[in-house]
């Protein structure tokens, strides 16, 4: 009896050890995979370039004298002298770009800075955008006639008795009535035969030495002003000396004066933001 006893346990050990080593077993699992190939992530480009209205090369838009670089001298200086020069700027790249920030930087020695705000403190700077109907690309005797018409309106405009009595009382103030006033501004011209109505999509207009301020510039806070890709805007830029009288500023303080700024204008990608 006994000894059935110790062949059972050691039959049931046995089927222990086996249940135990199939336990312990592993399996062959059926597998597949799908996959996608050739992902591809581009990112797109802003990419931009200028060139003045009067010659397609890059430069200054505002310089003294003629030359071969450039036939729009505006001569020297003198208060209620105003000078309005174009700009075009095209977009290169491949995404959409809205101006963000207008700047201008003084040039030269500490000096010759200080001399250059103090003329920005006498300046007014206005810069429209000039806009055609569906893009329409206007020529170069089409570009020349429409910025020659907004100086015209310029001139009459910041060195009206409207706007210099505005600014007597605020700087502000008068710079808002302005720019109403451009943002109304349109003009037909002729273009290749066909009559094309211009007109302003945006505008700025305040102190030259405020588009410094301190190097950070103005925002440019003109929602309208988006530059699509491929597509050039032609910004119109009017610097006008204004007369001191009545304001509290000296222009005599100027005379024999040279100063010399960069333009700049800050772009950033319209999608996403």
């Amino acid at each position: 009896m006994m000894k059935k006893k110790k062949m059972l346990i050691a039959a049931f050990s046995s089927v222990v050890l086996l249940c135990a080593a199939i336990g312990g077993g592993t399996y062959a699992l059926f597998t597949s995979s799908a996959q996608n190939t050739g992902n591809t992530f581009a990112s797109g480009t802003l990419s931009l370039s200028t060139h003045r209205n009067d010659v397609p090369v890059e430069g200054p838009m505002f310089y003294t004298a003629d030359s071969d670089a450039g036939r729009m001298g505006t001569g020297l200086w003198a208060p209620k002298d105003t000078h309005t020069r174009a700009m075009l700027i095209k977009n290169t790249g491949t995404l959409d770009a809205k101006l963000t920030d207008l700047i201008a930087i003084p040039e030269g020695t500490p000096a010759q800075q200080a001399d250059a705000l103090a003329f920005g403190e006498q300046a007014v700077v206005t810069v429209a955008a000039l806009a055609a109907p569906g893009g329409v690309t206007l020529n170069a005797d089409a570009l020349n006639e429409v910025n020659e018409a907004a100086d015209r309106l310029f001139k009459s405009l910041i060195n009206g008795p409207s706007f210099l009595k505005a600014l007597a009382r605020n700087g502000q103030e008068a710079f808002a009535i302005a720019r109403e006033a451009v943002l109304d501004w349109t003009y037909r011209v002729d273009n290749n035969g066909q009559t094309v109505l211009v007109s302003v999509s945006d505008a700025y207009v305040g102190s030259l030495k405020d588009l410094y301020n301190s190097g950070a510039g103005r925002d440019a806070n003109l929602p309208n002003l988006i530059l699509p890709a491929k597509k050039t805007m032609h910004l119109a830029y009017n610097v006008t000396f204004v007369d001191d009288t009545g304001l509290g500023f000296d222009n005599d303080s100027l005379q024999g004066k040279s100063v010399n700024f960069t333009f700049k204008n800050n772009f950033e990608q319209v999608k996403n933001n």
